[in-house]
């Protein structure tokens, strides 16, 4: 009788727990789907293009957290151009592991384009771990602001473009959004975190992403221009 009644309780679990795990996974997708709706009546409002995938974009850009895993997707993809630059905003997603111990990845991607291909640079708030690790390789580089050098950590191969690009006029920008990471590589500067964004996220990063780009002196890109391959 005990290992009856035991039987009917585990099987009243399993039955419970595959409920819940069929609920979640309804869920889910009406919430993706809510999503894709959502951001395609964005894109149409603001028109701009709208697309489920792009695999284009899996290999477009270099750098973390491009190229890691496998099963790299790109999807919800928003295209068009904003204050006259092209730019690109998607949900980048890949997998590490493999059966039970996989972990399935998730980032937010905003791209906005430069116009003119320039050397990597990245710029991010500094860790305590950042800052001590820095400080041993002499990788960052030194701005010459004492209050931005001690918030921020800045990585470039080229310290002289770091330092044209990062003026007063865009420190400032920065201070007024302390968290915030961005990165130049190839033809375009890049926002990237982890999770989702929604439409007015995308609308309020490519904002803050063109009012970089205004600060940096014209000069900058008529040199990078001068420097192209003929």
């Amino acid at each position: 009788m005990v290992a009856l009644l035991l039987f009917v309780v585990l099987g009243l679990v399993f039955v419970a727990l595959f409920a819940l795990l069929v609920f979640g996974i309804v869920v889910g997708t009406k919430r993706a789907a809510e999503r894709r709706q959502g951001l395609a009546a964005f894109a149409h409002s603001r028109e701009w293009e709208y697309r489920p995938s792009d695999p284009a974009l899996i290999d477009r850009f270099a750098g973390a957290p491009f190229g890691r895993g496998h099963g790299r997707t790109a999807n919800n993809v928003l295209l068009g151009r904003y204050d006259g630059r092209p730019f690109t905003a998607f949900d980048y997603h890949f997998t590490t592991g493999s059966g039970d111990d996989s972990s399935r990845h998730t980032y937010s991607v905003v791209a906005l384009n430069l116009g003119v291909r320039a050397p990597e640079l990245a710029v991010a708030p500094t860790s305590t771990l950042r800052r001590w690790v820095d400080s041993l390789t002499g990788r960052d580089i030194r701005i010459g602001d004492p209050a931005f050098d001690a918030v921020y950590t800045v990585h470039s191969p080229a310290p002289e473009f770091a330092a044209d690009v990062l003026l007063s006029e865009v420190r400032d920008v920065m201070r007024h959004h302390p968290a915030l990471s961005w990165r130049i590589t190839g033809d375009s500067l890049l926002v990237i975190r982890t999770g989702a964004h929604a439409p007015a996220e995308v609308d309020a990063k490519l904002h803050l992403m063109d009012a970089l780009l205004d600060r940096i002196p014209e000069q900058v890109w008529d040199r990078l221009r001068g420097e192209q391959p003929r």
